[in-house]
Parts: C-alpha cells; structure tokens; sequence
C-alpha cells in the first residue's frame, strides 16, 4: 500500500552557476550549467521517497511525449517513485525551469508549465490511481492546477487523509480562493515571498494574527530559509521555532538552494505518515533543508540514516525547537 501521494509539477532544470545574478539588462557569464531532473512535485516525491522507501510514494504529474519525458519517467522510478499517475500529454512540451544560481546560493527562476498545466480531474480517474489515493496515509500538493488541488482535497476530506499544501505560485492569482481552501490543509507551506502574497505579510507576529482572524485550525509552516524555519497554530496560540541547520559548524557551506523548499515539503510529510509529531517531523524537513542546500544538485535531500545522524548531531550545536506562545 502507498503511504504518500504527491501531485505537482515535473520540470527539466536548467541551471546557470554564475558569480552574481545580473541587474535588470545586464549580461553576465555562466560559469557552468546543469540539466537535471526537477519540478516541485518530482522533487518533494523523490525526497520523501528516499525516507520512506521504494514503492511508499506515488506522483501524480504530467509530462508531454518527447525525450524529457521518457528521462524524468526513468530517473524517478530509479528513486523508487510509483509513476502510474504521470499522464503524457499529446501536443505540450514536458515543463522545463531556467535557473540562475549565484555564489551564495541564492536564485532566480522562469519556469515554462507546458504540460502541467494541462493535469486536469479526468487525469485522476484512473483506477489505481483511486485506490492510492483512497488508501495513502498522507497526500501533499505542491502546485497542481487550482482545479486538481480542490479535487485531491474534497477526496481526502471524504476518505479522513491528511493534506500538507505547498501552493507556491497558485498563490498570486488565486489568492482569495487559496485563502479558503487552505484551511482545509493539515499543514500549509509558505516561504517569505509566499506569505507576504497569501497573507499581506511575512512578519511572524503579523502572519499569526492574520491566520487567527481568518480562522485558521490548522498549521503553517513558514520556510525562512537561513532564519531557519516558524510553525503556526493560530488554534492554539503557540508557535514552534527551529534555527537553520547550523552548516559552519558540521564543516558544510550553502552551494545551491533551489529545491530545499522542496525537500523541507517532502521530508515532512514523510516523517508525518512514519507517525512522528509535528514537531519531529518540522525537525527532520528543516534538516534535510539545510543539508539539500550544501549540493549543487537541486535533489540533494539525503537518505533517513544520513538525515537522521546529522539531525542527532546537531541537537548539541543548539538546532532544538523551542515553543511559545503568542497572542
């Protein structure tokens, strides 16, 4: 039986390493570039996958038919990722991101959808598809079509399955809707530049009182990438901070930090179906975060021993979670 089931985007990434991000009209030299697999859907799949094991998690995503299709389909199957949710769509390109990664690790990104825009409900018809999705013990949406992602959450309200949202870029032209349906999510992911655009703010005081106004009962987790990582409950007035994995001190140093959204999404929510408490599972994913953003690779995410050794180890170098409660 599948544990987890992600439904997301799958792109083909092309990323320029450069010493700097240029300024709007200015040219400047790529020092080398990459061609990986990647997408929000494939990367958060491929991670929790690596905790979970093979078979444990299912993607449903679209591709087109072309070459980038048969290599995202292979790469993904060798991370042990359930592929019968994948359509092929006839006449769209796979989806593709261009990337630009400077010396610290920081990022612009243009992503052209092509065919993941195209996953629409007939695509959830499938009967095997069905039964994952009746059967999984968690779903995680990253940024499906707004049609597919309240399909998947009216599913998983009728079964009693667990929902972790990452909506990403839903977020600016959906906003009053998103609003709403977000409050049907266990857990809702937002980085900075998300909640500023969902919320009308990303100042933490300011984002618990909006979320209590709204009459949020779930949980938001904000990604603060180096500020480390904020869990709202707005039901019970408490917030769960963790710092950033402390890098420096284990020896490591940021290359790349394109995907560890991504990860920090995956390995929550496959720590969360392993059954581990929020605060655990907040732990492991703001790990995994941190050691994704010392790879150039944008599926960086290590496997449960690895994550798990370094998290024991961090815990004397003060990466520990500390509670409050704020009104």
């Amino acid at each position: 039986m599948v544990s987890l089931v992600v439904c997301g985007a799958i792109n083909w990434d092309i990323s320029c390493f450069v010493e700097r991000l240029p300024v709007p009209g200015e040219e400047v030299i790529a020092e080398h570039i990459t061609r990986v697999s990647g997408g929000t859907g494939g990367n958060v799949a491929v991670a929790a996958a690596r905790i979970l094991g093979a078979k444990e998690v299912a993607l449903i995503g679209a591709l087109g038919r072309d070459d980038i299709a048969r290599q995202q389909i292979a790469i993904l199957e060798d991370e042990g990722v359930i592929t019968t949710g994948i359509h092929q769509i006839m006449g769209e390109e796979s989806g593709q991101a261009y990337i630009m990664i400077d010396q610290a690790g920081e990022n612009v990104i243009a992503s052209y959808l092509g065919a993941n825009a195209r996953l629409g409900l007939k695509h959830l018809k499938k009967v095997e598809l069905k039964r994952q999705l009746r059967e999984c013990q968690g779903i995680v949406l990253t940024d499906p079509p707004l049609e597919v992602a309240k399909g998947l959450i009216n599913l998983a309200k009728r079964h009693d399955i667990p929902v972790l949202w990452d909506p990403g870029i839903l977020i600016n032209p959906n906003r009053e809707t998103l609003l709403s349906l977000a409050k049907e999510a266990e857990v809702i992911f937002l980085n900075e530049t998300e909640a500023s655009a969902m919320l009308g703010t990303s100042e933490l005081k300011t984002s618990f009182q909006k979320l209590k106004k709204l009459g949020f009962g779930n949980h938001a987790v904000l990604k603060l990438g180096s500020q480390g990582a904020v869990m709202l409950a707005p039901a019970s007035s408490t917030v769960i901070e963790i710092p950033a994995l402390p890098l420096k001190e284990l020896g490591l140093s940021v290359i790349n930090t394109v995907g560890c959204g991504d990860v920090f999404a995956g390995v929550f929510a496959a720590y969360y179906v392993l059954g581990s408490g929020l605060e655990q599972s907040l732990i492991m994913a703001s790990t995994a975060a941190g050691l994704n953003a010392t790879r150039p690779e944008t599926r960086g995410s290590p496997n449960r021993a690895t994550l798990e050794e370094v998290a024991d180890r961090s815990r004397n170098l003060g990466f520990v979670v500390r509670e409050r409660k704020l009104i």
